[in-house]
């Protein structure tokens, strides 16, 4: 059996080298991408070649570097926050490159469009290859690392295990449940619930084993804005966190975004509007656009435009359609709404399943109502079933045309895991967690998951 050093070992060696590989593939296809502009623009005509750009190995070893400096070769928990640090560094990396190349006076004598478009390359190429390589690693051979954790095998700690066990991209596998009265050892990786931590406990185990990882299962508390100060002479440790939205500085940052995003992307589909008005008009009779009162910043209700999927006249239909299949009752009260919808359109079958029908959206989120990305809008019945804790939190944003309660699931989530979701949206909204969220929408609109 391979033992967790060496297996952990190799698997650093492997990232480094796929990042080297990368870094000089993206250098190739930056070099051939500026020969090949020669012919369509006029460029000075390449000092050098390929080989004069292979040949500086440091610009390699100065990426590596403050990849690793940054924790790039640690293990990560999630894609997202691995492509953030990749990210980080890589934009750091250029910055110091052209000081380098600035002191060493070499700044004139290298192509301005090679380095730069390399890096640009180098944004996609990186996280690509790390991400086919783990897949290999992690996922298909399972060389995970082995860990323990510490619980008592109640309710809390089976389910974490599952969780965490099905993300295969941390490198790690909770192979056992330890009680804190038997420690047993062979794990170099402890993981402890807060629950079960204290003084001597963490006493006793802390030189059994080379990392402990702490987990919280607090609700309601901003993890992603979370940072970590140290007295050392106290040996005290205090957490400090930013709450998201509710700064009234980030709120007037993404009310910006927001207003700058919806002007450009309406002038971008205003062909698609008249496009998608004309077909709706022939495929039933009815209104262009469907509105309904949902509930906004401050508990103050909106109107919100959508395009319209359903038949004008459909509560006979759906009455009909309840009798003949029952079961499908309960799923109308749990989601408001149900598979094989007889109320809805042919072409509204389609706006739905591609998101299209949200699209008039961008006209509330121009006007103030809503936002690009924020909580699910709801009317005021359904903001009255929230739990007490979320109805404070949900009035002081704006809600969203996406979130994370799109992504994770759309249609096939209950309500419950949906107000969840949007109070951990709310208190740990980044700038780059809205990015994520972005890319996360493009997916679920192609796959079309939980969309009907």
């Amino acid at each position: 059996m391979i033992s967790s050093v060496v297996k952990k070992t190799f698997q650093k060696t492997l990232i480094i080298l796929a990042d080297v590989i990368a870094i000089y593939l993206s250098l190739i296809i930056a070099f051939y991408t500026r020969a090949s502009l020669e012919g369509w623009l006029t460029l000075t005509p390449l000092g050098h070649g390929l080989s004069f750009y292979i040949m500086k190995w440091w610009i390699v070893a100065v990426i590596l570097m403050l990849i690793g400096y940054n924790g790039g070769y640690e293990n990560f928990f999630d894609f997202w926050d691995e492509l953030l640090i990749l990210f980080k560094s890589i934009f750091v990396s250029f910055l110091v490159l052209w000081v380098i190349l600035s002191l060493q006076k070499e700044a004139e004598t290298v192509s301005r469009i090679i380095i730069t478009s390399m890096f640009i390359y180098i944004l996609i190429v990186v996280p690509s290859l790390r991400f086919i390589l783990k897949t290999i690693i992690f996922k298909i051979f399972d060389l995970r690392e082995h860990a323990c954790l510490l619980g008592s095998n109640e309710h809390k700690d089976l389910e974490f295990l599952k969780i965490f066990n099905s993300n295969w991209y941390s490198g790690y596998r909770i192979m056992k449940i330890i009680k804190p009265d038997y420690i047993v050892e062979g794990y170099n990786t402890c993981f402890i619930p807060f629950r079960c931590a204290n003084e001597e406990l963490i006493k006793n185990i802390k030189t059994k084993f080379k990392r402990l990882i702490m987990v919280s299962e607090l609700a309601g508390f901003s993890f992603m804005n979370t940072q970590i100060k140290t007295f050392l002479s106290k040996n005290i440790m205090l957490i400090t966190t930013d709450s998201g939205l509710l700064s009234p500085q980030k709120m007037i940052f993404k009310r910006c975004l927001d207003v700058l995003f919806s002007c450009c992307l309406l002038l971008l589909f205003l062909p698609l509007f008249v496009l998608i008005s004309i077909i709706i008009k022939i495929d039933s009779q009815g209104p262009i656009f469907f509105r309904h009162k949902r509930v906004g910043k401050d508990f103050k209700e909106f109107i919100m435009l959508k395009f319209r999927t359903m038949y004008v006249n459909h509560e006979p239909a759906l009455k009909e359609y309840l009798k003949k299949h029952p079961e499908a009752i309960e799923d109308l009260e749990k989601r408001n709404k149900i598979k094989d919808d007889p109320r809805i359109t042919r072409f509204g079958k389609f706006l739905r399943r591609s998101s299209l029908d949200e699209l008039p959206q961008l006209l509330n989120v121009l006007k103030g109502d809503m936002s690009i990305i924020g909580p699910r809008p709801d009317s005021m019945d359904a903001v009255k079933n929230f739990l007490d804790e979320y109805k404070d939190v949900y009035s002081m944003v704006r809600p969203g045309m996406t979130g994370l309660w799109q992504v994770s699931g759309r249609s096939e989530l209950t309500y419950d895991i949906r107000v969840k979701l949007d109070q951990l949206y709310i208190l740990n909204w980044s700038l780059w967690l809205d990015f994520v969220i972005i890319i996360k929408t493009f997916k679920a609109l192609f796959t079309g998951r939980g969309a009907y």
